[in-house]
């Protein structure tokens, strides 16, 4: 796998995707991500996209779409950093960020869960009164025990739910950490969690805008904690090939290699422009992080 290159399929409309998430089920990869509008007007829904090489993708069109829900449903505006779980059971979970704009049935952003019998859908909402949970980019992990959690972000604070066996209700709520002190990376805000466990420890990403997009790391001995941000924050920073890197999502590839998919800004000719890339990432036994260099 070329991992140095951006991709930008224009023929699978993958040049205008943010937020861009992997998960593999079979021999296959399933792509989805926050598709414009991003900021304003009306956004259709989650989009999906399928790969036998990352390099290549098929388009699927919308899984979840804004056309059907009511005016009325809390979740009609936005739909940021949908992600996709395979529960098990011929039955997978995605998860998206919405709020309804409206000034007739206003909402606050929220985490909806909507559930399928085949990755590619149709998916039908399971929290269609409410949301799962307050917050943004809800981001699912089993752990080794089979118990199933719901990773989001509060008001400058990332939590960790641990949920129902069918990812419906939170049971209980921890806190992970808070947005750092003034002139770290990440005091302003912090969001787009994922979590993985390798060697005994759980790491998990996330991304900050403090300073335009960074993404780091932050590290446990449980699922509990107590979690410990690296030293080596940000991970994910700015280099020559791209600036303005976060909200990445991590995946075991085919090749059985670890990788993350992210959106960043190149630095090339074209000037400012947002296009997703991928890297081979290396997980150490004693916490750290490497990022692979072709």
């Amino acid at each position: 796998m070329n991992t140095k290159s951006y991709i930008a399929d224009e023929s699978a409309n993958l040049t205008t995707i943010r937020d861009p998430m992997v998960v593999t089920v079979g021999d296959t990869y399933y792509l989805t991500g926050t598709q414009p509008p991003y900021w304003k007007g009306e956004n259709a829904g989650v989009h999906l996209w399928s790969s036998k090489d990352l390099a290549h993708f098929t388009y699927h069109g919308i899984i979840f779409r804004r056309a059907d829900l009511p005016p009325s449903a809390w979740c009609r505006d936005r739909f940021w950093a949908p992600e996709l779980f395979a529960l098990g059971g011929g039955k997978y979970l995605l998860t998206f960020n919405c709020r309804n704009e409206s000034e007739e049935h206003p909402h606050p952003f929220g985490v909806g869960v909507a559930v399928a019998e085949d990755i590619r859908g149709p998916y039908r909402l399971l929290s269609e009164q409410e949301p799962v949970t307050d917050g943004i980019d809800g981001s699912f992990f089993r752990d080794d025990d089979h118990e199933l959690y719901l990773c989001h972000n509060g008001d400058k604070v990332l939590y960790i739910e641990h949920m129902d066996p069918d990812g419906r209700t939170a049971l209980e709520r921890m806190e992970v950490c808070r947005a750092g002190d003034e002139g770290e990376w990440d005091s302003i805000g912090v969001e787009g969690q994922c979590i993985l466990k390798r060697h005994g420890i759980y790491f998990q990403w996330y991304s900050s805008w403090t300073r335009g997009y960074n993404a780091g790391i932050l590290t446990a001995p449980t699922i509990r904690g107590p979690w410990k941000k690296a030293e080596e924050n940000p991970i994910l920073g700015d280099c020559a090939e791209f600036h303005h890197a976060g909200h990445n999502h991590a995946f075991r590839g085919l090749d059985g290699k670890d990788y993350i998919i992210f959106h960043a800004c190149s630095t090339a000719e074209e000037g400012f422009v947002e296009r997703m890339f991928i890297r081979e990432v290396r997980y150490l036994s004693d916490g750290r992080v490497e990022l692979v260099q072709d």
